[in-house]
């Protein structure tokens, strides 16, 4: 009977060779050829060569998020439906690692605001979520001035009955013969690009520079657009003798924004520290300014940075300078990063 047992086996494996047929043990030996039972149980068992497929599992969320901010962490996590999951079994990945990177173990940076979907895969298996990631701010950015002054007036603020002009001339600079408007909008575009790449929106009032936007509409579109704050860009003018930059922000006493003077202020100083310590350029402070019409027409926290005198020449050829204008916008910058994360 044993002799008998072993031709079975190898007949029954050289048979099943030839026919290609490798994976389930059901498969090795058929009843259909076997007259005895316990020759086919003793083939099944001792078939330890053919190997069944991964099984699949159901997986199913025991940790996720919905939302996040930029430069924040979130840990996800999966488990199976059947039961015990290996956590090295899992692979992970982000729909695009520019937005976020995501650990083996589940952990999730968030890198750049945006939508993308996080997956989770065991085998054949997969589970996927959608990841909202939010920036870390709305930052609104008003490019001082324009082509075409403005004459004709306008409140300085809600319900007031002192009026300024729309949009002032503005200066220029005394070298390079740059127009202060022309000077602002250059230096808020590349903010908005370094701004950007470090995790903000952002929302520029005007994007060239033949427009007609009085200030008080700046400020409204900026109140519009979903912005936490914002910064007013402007070049100074005075004697060629006077030097320096400066952070105008409503003073508590403001009758149209003084609940916004303690955040301005903050604003404003973080801004101020950040920029000068950058450029070098001289520190004149941060001064209380109550009469400045897109100021007083400001919904969110607000300040205007004096960025330099356009009128001083050395302090001209450096903010029209390519390194000059790099400290300019990284100090901004840094003062932003300051005020959100305090």
């Amino acid at each position: 009977m044993l002799r008998m047992k072993q031709v079975l086996w190898i007949t029954a494996g050289v048979a099943f060779l030839g026919l290609g047929l490798v994976g389930t043990q059901k498969y090795a030996v058929g009843k259909e050829s076997m007259a005895n039972h316990s020759v086919v149980e003793a083939a099944t068992v001792t078939d330890t060569a053919i190997t069944e497929g991964p099984t699949s599992v159901h997986l199913q969320w025991v940790k996720k998020k919905g939302k996040i901010k930029v430069g924040k962490t979130a840990v996800f996590q999966v488990e199976s439906q059947e039961g015990s999951l290996e956590s090295e079994t899992i692979v992970w990945s982000v729909s695009n690692e520019n937005k976020a990177s995501i650990s083996q173990n589940g952990k999730l940076k968030a890198k750049q605001y945006g939508t993308i979907i996080v997956t989770a895969k065991a085998g054949e298996s997969q589970i996927s979520c959608k990841l909202k990631i939010l920036p870390k701010a709305v930052v609104g950015l008003d490019a001082g001035h324009q082509k075409h002054a403005n004459g004709g007036l306008e409140p300085i603020g809600p319900g007031a009955s002192t009026k300024k002009p729309k949009v002032a001339g503005g200066t220029c600079g005394v070298v390079s013969r740059v127009p202060e408007y022309q000077f602002t909008l250059d230096i808020c575009k590349k903010l908005k690009k370094e701004l950007k790449s470090r995790g903000y929106r952002v929302v520029l009032t005007r994007t060239s520079n033949d427009v007609n936007i009085t200030n008080k509409e700046r400020a409204e579109k900026i109140n519009k657009s979903g912005a936490d704050f914002c910064v007013r860009v402007h070049g100074d003018g005075g004697a060629s003798s006077a030097r320096g930059a400066s952070g105008l922000y409503p003073s508590g006493r403001n009758a149209y924004v003084g609940k916004l003077s303690a955040k301005s202020y903050a604003l404003s100083k973080a801004i101020m520290n950040h920029y000068c310590k950058e450029t070098g350029i001289r520190n004149r402070g941060n001064v209380q300014r109550d009469d400045l019409t897109g100021t007083n027409w400001s919904k969110v926290p607000v300040m205007l940075i004096e960025l330099g005198f356009m009128t001083n020449a050395t302090e001209d050829r450096y903010m029209q300078s390519v390194a000059g204008q790099e400290a300019m916008v990284t100090g901004i910058a840094d003062g932003i990063d300051q005020y959100v994360e305090k």
